[in-house]
């Protein structure tokens, strides 16, 4: 009966924990790096600062983080291995702008949702990117996913939830032109 009990609560864990697990995966293509980890390489990298962009995006096959930070007058743009971790860009230039005391808060688990939600929408398929960027003092989610050759990107409101932007491109055949279909709310 004891041993009954405890593989019940194991596999129960397994299937609670390990769809999480399965939905980040599929949802992140192999990412082992999280939103929350990769802002806080980005910032150990530049010294601090605002993080107001961050994208997960597949480049080539290969998951990478880009990120957007203003620190000390200046916009430094970071590119992260999603896998790994590890820094394979930093640029910084002078910043147009002053930013001080505004940090964008992501979690994997916020990207995640968005993400399936977008997968849901376009009807199956594969997220490209994922990005996430302060517009007007609103965060905007913004997901890319490709089904069938079909590309469909979604905004989305994160503070609502509500999807405010929905735009698809068939496949181009021939010359009828790019096939974009605008779907405001």
């Amino acid at each position: 009966m004891r041993k009954k009990a405890i593989l019940s609560i194991t596999l129960a864990f397994i299937l609670v924990f390990g769809a999480a697990v399965t939905a980040q995966a599929v949802v992140m293509g192999g990412t082992q790096i999280t939103f929350e980890r990769a802002m806080e390489i980005a910032r150990n990298a530049v010294g601090g600062g605002s993080v107001m962009e961050v994208e997960w995006e597949l480049k080539n096959g290969n998951p990478i983080y880009e990120l957007e930070i203003y620190h000390n007058g200046r916009k430094h743009k970071i590119k992260l291995c999603a896998v790994t971790g590890e820094l394979t860009k930093h640029t910084s230039r002078e910043a147009n702008r002053t930013v001080t005391g505004i940090t964008i808060q992501v979690t994997s688990a916020t990207a995640t949702r968005f993400a399936e939600a977008a997968i849901a929408r376009a009807g199956g398929g594969y997220v490209k990117a994922i990005e996430f960027e302060l517009k007007n003092g609103v965060l905007i989610c913004e997901v890319e996913v490709i089904n069938v050759g079909t590309k469909h990107e979604f905004k989305f409101n994160v503070s609502t939830g509500e999807m405010i932007q929905h735009k698809s491109r068939a496949p181009r055949s021939g010359n009828s032109g790019s096939g974009t279909i605008n779907h405001l709310r």
